[in-house]
């Protein structure tokens, strides 16, 4: 983050939403909302207002599992270093104007709306994780069962621990513990996923992995339907995991349940022998990720595709999983569907380098078989509207208008018009009934 914000010819604009996205390639023009931090730039980090806020609420960053205070840094690494007030929670008390020697603090700033030219775009909208309250296994209900995000947060050296494991009712260490796999995930249940994010026994493994390297007399209990665990090496990684003593067990975890005395859990695992119980001091549920908030908005902003999972789609899912169907506009990462930091970082590295070859040419070069509509036989029915699925047809003064640069001449639209309004540049009607009367004409033989 601190190399991208000192390159000359980046600029990072944090704290700040998209808006709106307009034009076409080579000439987008994207609005967005710079929102207020309510802290000038002055602002050296210094930390005197953090300690006189009297409103105390959970730290995002940590997940919830360390407090933070209403005007704080957002995590250490944060560009820029400054402090940022939720203004949602502020009280307005002023303590911490009164404190900043420089003069930080500026509650009355307001969102800034800026428009800016850019020639293509790429999305890259991350991820969030399954985090819905679970009774079936009491994410939400029971202090000591977590998910292995908030798990990565303990064992982090900057976490809210240090990189300590410890339970979070008693600060205690687990001696005993009990990772669930596949949770909200291969599931056709309401509010659930059917998809498997290929990621989450990987990080089941390396947490585990992690834990035991720091306290090797801890007992791990991994429960999973299938390990899976393509990729260079990854197998092997897996069987290493088994050879340190880790025990997998293929079983369903039916039930987690509270011992409100110890404040242990006792988990209910469903195998081909039966019922089993195992009590454990901590569980730990490997949730999967979905896409992001993020590219909820996107998505609905700039009318892109998405598929059954949520995710957008790309161009082609095997051949051009980084183009979108709207030229000069490129996905990477989760925002295309769930992956490994690798596969993240090659599809970034290869949709900045689309961006760059299409951006060093200059121009755009398109075919000119494109949609058409006649005016005069157009009803603006808006069937067309409805089945282009590159979004390239509106509705304009009584009639339908289509985009040359975004339509790619598909066809969809002349099947679906009922007055032959619509049709193709340089494949209209009447040039295939010649063509047709053309090729079925039988010769007159003259006797």
């Amino acid at each position: 983050m601190l190399e991208v914000n000192r390159h000359p010819n980046i600029t990072l604009w944090t704290n700040t939403e998209v808006k709106d996205v307009s034009g076409f390639v080579g000439n987008f023009n994207i609005t967005v909302q710079k929102n207020p931090w309510y802290v000038t730039d002055a602002c050296n980090g210094c930390g005197a207002c953090f300690e006189v806020c009297p409103i105390v609420l959970p730290n995002e960053f940590q997940y919830g599992l360390s407090p933070r205070k209403c005007i704080d840094i957002s995590f250490a690494q944060a560009v820029p270093a400054k402090a940022n007030i939720d203004m949602d929670f502020c009280v307005h008390c002023y303590a911490c104007s009164r404190v900043c020697e420089v003069s930080a603090i500026d509650m009355s700033q307001e969102p800034e709306t800026e428009t800016v030219s850019v020639g293509t775009i790429i999305v890259a909208t991350g991820w969030n994780i399954y985090n819905k309250v679970t009774p079936q296994y009491g994410l939400g209900i029971y202090d000591n069962v977590l998910n292995q995000i908030q798990l990565e947060r303990i064992l982090n050296p900057n976490g809210p621990t240090e990189g300590h494991l410890v339970r979070p009712s008693d600060g205690k260490h687990p001696k005993k513990i009990m990772m669930v796999n596949c949770v909200g995930a291969r599931s056709t249940k309401e509010g659930e996923y059917a998809f498997c994010s290929g990621v989450c026994c990987l990080v089941t493994i390396k947490n585990a992995k992690l834990v035991l390297s720091e306290y090797p007399d801890a007992e791990i209990v991994v429960s999973y339907r299938d390990i899976r665990t393509p990729g260079k090496d990854y197998e092997e990684y897996y069987l290493r995991a088994r050879n340190e003593g880790i025990t997998f067990i293929r079983a369903n975890v039916g039930m987690v349940e509270e011992d409100p005395d110890t404040k242990n859990l006792i988990c209910y695992l469903e195998t081909e022998d039966g019922v089993s119980e195992y009590e454990a001091d901590l569980v730990v549920l490997s949730t999967t990720p979905y896409p992001s908030q993020g590219t909820d908005e996107i998505a609905a902003i700039m009318k892109m595709e998405r598929g059954p999972s949520g995710y957008l789609k790309e161009f082609h899912a095997r051949l051009n999983p980084i183009n979108t169907k709207t030229p000069g506009v490129f996905i990477a990462g989760f925002a295309q569907g769930p992956k490994a930091v690798d596969a993240s970082v090659n599809q970034g590295r290869g949709a900045a380098q689309a961006a760059s070859i299409l951006m060093s040419q200059g121009k755009y070069e398109i075919e000119l078989v494109r949609a058409v509509c006649d005016y005069k036989l157009c009803s603006a029915c808006e069937l067309c509207v409805q089945i282009c699925p590159y979004s390239a047809i509106t509705i304009e003064n009584g009639h339908a208008v289509v985009d040359e640069i975004k339509c790619r001449g598909c066809g969809a639209c002349p099947s679906v018009c009922k007055n032959n309004a619509m049709s193709l540049r340089y494949y209209r009607n009447n040039t295939f009934e010649a063509l047709i009367d053309g090729t079925l004409m039988i010769p007159v033989v003259k006797s």
